[in-house]
């Protein structure tokens, strides 16, 4: 007979490195799902490839898993409010244990557990805040927190000996000492920095993310993306003009080209601007000002008409400060 299954929430962080090391010690075989959002700082690339290195380093197996599009819906429309920012943080905790108990029972596992911490963040990890968590995701009794477990009710698994409480932990608060400590002790490394990258608490990027919402009923995964990089100018109540600062991310941008989108390019088909919405004399204006040289600029339609505009004498950049987002 094999090992029983756990299936852990992670991120990659301290956490829920510690909480994946307590269930293996209690012999478990730890699937560790870890669920992809267009709002991760980097597009997760960084998250990941750390992820796969604790997959390796600790012999467990994990899943990567991208949100749908019913997770934007979450964003824009949380039932449970917003943190600081747009962190939508108890609803985005329902939508991902949700996913969790959807692969416990494909895995044929004993339990989801997360990394969470009994009030470490102020909106999302209070007494109250777990257990509305823990209701609304269906896993009720099912949900294990092994960080925090000597301070919350016990669970069905543990009242059952699935899970030894006795092996789990009572840490509680944002202090992390104690985690710092346990991870020496256990030769616990790999693990991220404790915000895990969540863009929805950034300022700038919300401010990027509240006019988005407010100019398109329903952005898809490329614009949330797309929201990451370059300078955006919000040129018209139609029109949002996209310049990338570098080679890097004019690659990166054209990767998220979608089919109504307008192409500013040189005559080498350069990319130097990307129009979601109508072409104005102003983008052509723009994109000049933050252009080193002199040319002459095309406008690419998605049917394949182009318009050509030659700019002659610049605008300084700062008279354009104006439409930055």
């Amino acid at each position: 007979m094999g090992k029983k299954k756990a299936v852990g929430l992670i991120s990659g962080g301290l956490d829920s490195v510690i909480a994946i090391k307590l269930m293996q010690e209690q012999n478990f075989e730890v699937i560790g799902v870890y669920i992809l959002t267009p709002f991760i700082s980097g597009f997760g690339e960084k998250q990941i490839k750390n992820l796969k290195r604790i997959e390796k380093e600790m012999g467990f197996k994990l899943r990567i898993i991208e949100v749908g599009d019913d997770y934007f819906e979450i964003v824009k429309n949380p039932e449970f409010g917003y943190g600081k920012n747009l962190n939508p943080c108890i609803d985005c905790r329902i939508y991902m244990l949700k996913i969790g108990k959807r692969i416990m029972e494909e895995e044929g596992a004993e339990f989801v557990f997360t990394g969470e911490v009994l009030n470490q963040r102020g909106k999302s990890q209070t007494i109250n805040s777990l257990k509305i968590i823990e209701e609304k995701s269906s896993l009720k009794g099912k949900l294990l927190r092994p960080l925090s477990a000597l301070h919350l009710p016990e669970s069905d698994v543990e009242k059952e000996g699935i899970v030894d409480r006795n092996k789990l932990l009572g840490i509680k608060g944002k202090e992390r000492k104690i985690q710092f400590y346990i991870a020496f002790e256990k030769g616990l490394k790999y693990f991220e920095t404790p915000s895990g990258g969540c863009l929805l608490t950034d300022p700038q990027y919300c401010k990027r993310l509240k006019d988005l919402f407010i100019h398109k009923e329903k952005p898809s995964k490329k614009d949330f993306l797309l929201l990451q990089i370059g300078r955006h100018f919000r040129i018209s109540q139609d029109t949002k003009l996209i310049i990338p600062r570098n080679e890097m991310e004019r690659k990166r941008m054209e990767n998220f080209i979608e089919n109504h989108d307008i192409l500013i390019t040189d005559e080498n088909s350069q990319l130097l601007g990307l129009l979601k919405g109508k072409l104005e004399e102003l983008a052509f204006q723009i994109v000049s000002a933050y252009d080193r040289k002199k040319r002459i600029y095309l406008a690419k339609y998605p049917d394949g008409r182009v318009i050509e505009k030659r700019i002659v004498g610049k605008e300084n950049k700062i008279f354009f400060h104006k439409f930055l987002i």
